[in-house]
């Protein structure tokens, strides 16, 4: 009797340890997400606190190639994150993680020449002390993201703090005139090196670039910085595409009215991170809840970004130039044209995570390549023949064109496949985010060209 007894109660007892075991999961995933969030938040707050004072008190030109400068750091980190990071986080040993580290030198290096020498031709400062400090600035979103992702993630977001606060003093000692706006760039960008290369000695990793890989998998890492390059990446080549054909003036008014508009971009981009989940629910009901899912998101979406884009561009001249200084005038005339950018950028995320969550990572990765190529000619074209309003015009269809492809495949999706049950699948690099030139900002960047104030989720 006792055996008999004994024997029943042992599966109850492994059912008891495997729920535990699921709301353990289920809580560290939670913590996990908010010490992500964090990081989030402390990043996108110490990049608007620089872009806002580089604005208010350069020219539109340097200005220009401060945005130029920014955006290119974000072009090798998000490549960074596609050779480099994702696989990385797809192995998860410690190993694999100190030979990573080696890995993102390597790339940071690699992408910090063309800089340097950019900036010694071109007499840009920013250029220069981005590409000096590219190497150590790439090493902290390494660091970062795979502590976030399979580490410890409160060391990364104790950085980030430390980041932002020196920022932030920096920014301060800016607007008193204290220091210059290449002070405080060089203070940013130092700061971030800095605590790149300090985080990866004090767990023990070797810094001197390496690569350590087969060529099968170098392969398949050429191949996914590829794809980086032509979907989500199109949109910082675009950027720098329009600094060599209609000048740094063009780059600089773009940049100083995305920077205004860096609040509306933050909340677009921050609702993605919730639309996934939110979608997710109807996964496995028809395709016709499915849709009416995703509407109502995207009306959701509008009715809290709608108010804030039209204010904006409403703010009185006094409080422009109070904010930005003579760079208000530059800004001024874009805002409406880059608000309904923002604007069809959120409707064009609904339907990109739509395809993320049936798992249409093919589709997915088709679309955001066709939308990568005819991104780059599309605002150059646009910028070389009407200056920066024509490169706004160029940004608004693009992103006409962007929200409608992500919708009428979504419509075509819900109507060819049934219900599924199973979990997002990866995009290229393991990233179930993280393949096409989706509006989505998870670790990759909007269809628009990025505003240098604000940071997609999770890169700073």
């Amino acid at each position: 009797m006792t055996g008999a007894t004994g024997t029943k109660a042992r599966p109850h007892g492994l059912v008891r340890r495997a729920a535990r075991a699921v709301r353990a999961g289920r809580a560290g995933a939670a913590g996990r997400a908010g010490w992500a969030v964090t990081a989030g938040a402390l990043s996108s707050l110490g990049n608007l606190l620089l872009s806002l004072t580089v604005a208010r008190l350069e020219s539109i030109e340097h200005l220009g190639r401060f945005a130029l400068a920014f955006s290119l750091y974000v072009l090798a980190t998000g490549l960074s994150r596609a050779t480099v990071t994702e696989s990385v986080l797809a192995g998860s040993g410690r190993a694999a993680i100190a030979a990573g580290t080696r890995r993102a030198a390597a790339v940071g290096v690699a992408c910090a020449v063309p800089l340097v020498v950019g900036g010694v031709l071109d007499r840009s400062g920013y250029l220069v002390v981005a590409g000096a400090t590219l190497p150590g600035l790439v090493l902290h979103d390494y660091g970062k993201t795979v502590a976030l992702g399979i580490g410890s993630p409160r060391p990364p977001c104790h950085r980030e703090a430390v980041w932002t606060g020196l920022t932030a003093a920096a920014a301060l000692l800016g607007l008193l005139q204290v220091i210059d706006p290449m002070a405080v760039f060089t203070v940013w960008a130092g700061t971030g090196a800095l605590l790149g290369y300090a985080a990866a000695l004090l767990r023990g990793h070797r810094v001197r670039p390496g690569w350590q890989l087969s060529r099968s998998d170098t392969r398949a890492a050429a191949s996914f910085g590829f794809q980086y390059l032509l979907t989500a990446g199109s949109a910082q080549l675009a950027l720098a595409a329009l600094g060599m054909a209609a000048g740094m003036a063009v780059v600089g008014a773009l940049s100083v009215g995305r920077t205004v508009l860096g609040p509306v971009t933050l909340l677009v981009g921050t609702a993605s991170s919730l639309v996934i989940p939110y979608l997710a629910r109807t996964r496995s009901s028809t395709g016709s809840v499915r849709m009416r899912a995703a509407v109502r998101v995207t009306v959701l979406l509008l009715a809290v970004s709608a108010p804030l884009a039209v204010l904006v561009p409403l703010l009185p001249d006094q409080v422009g130039t109070a904010v930005l200084g003579g760079n208000w005038r530059h800004a001024a005339p874009l805002l409406p044209v880059l608000a309904s950018e923002v604007l069809l950028a959120g409707v064009a995320m609904v339907g990109f995570a739509g395809h993320r969550v049936q798992g249409a990572g093919s589709r997915a990765l088709l679309i955001g390549g066709a939308l990568g190529v005819v991104r780059v000619p599309l605002v150059v074209v646009g910028g070389a023949s009407l200056g920066a309003f024509g490169a706004a015009a160029a940004l608004v269809l693009m992103g006409l064109l962007s929200a409608t492809a992500w919708w009428c495949s979504y419509v075509r999706l819900l109507r060819t496949t049934g219900p599924t049950g199973g979990a997002p699948t990866a995009g290229p690099g393991g990233s179930a985010l993280g393949a096409a030139d989706g509006p989505s900002t998870a670790g990759r960047h909007r269809g628009a060209l990025s505003a240098p104030g604000v940071s997609p989720p999770g890169q700073r």
